[in-house]
């Protein structure tokens, strides 16, 4: 007998201590875990939302990943970041996993995600740009 599918909900500040504690045993190393993790969350999406983005954008705001995201070429822009905390750094690193892979299902090519703005280090938003040219 097949099971139902189970799901989880992790408060923001749950996540963000839980990836506090990551990060104070692996340090950098935590945020390419964390990448990845986001890929697996953004395969899941992708299969469910397919690569329409504007049913991509409703997916992540309905299971809580932003308030709100805007598209724009290779250009994604984030409000509200469940990942967004205080910091000197960005670190979305779970929300730019989902865009690369997102990304990579569009386009059909490797994709890296770069986050270049972050709400956690003051900017108004997130700004990821996705690169194709992965080295």
């Amino acid at each position: 007998m097949e099971q139902p599918e189970r799901v989880i909900k992790i408060r923001k500040d749950e996540l963000v201590e839980i990836k506090g504690l990551y990060e104070a045993v692996m340090t950098f190393a935590a945020h390419g875990m964390f990448y990845r993790s986001g890929r697996i969350v953004g395969d899941r999406i992708v299969k469910a939302a397919g690569p329409d983005l504007e049913r991509v954008r409703d997916a992540l705001i309905r299971e809580g990943w932003a308030m709100d995201v805007d598209f724009d070429g290779d250009v994604v822009s984030v409000s509200g970041s469940i990942e967004a905390s205080n910091s000197d750094t960005p670190s979305c690193h779970i929300l730019r996993g989902i865009l690369a892979k997102v990304f990579e299902e569009r386009t059909g090519k490797d994709v890296y995600c770069h986050e270049r703005k972050c709400s956690s280090k003051g900017d108004d938003k997130c700004l990821f740009v996705i690169d194709t040219e992965v080295l």
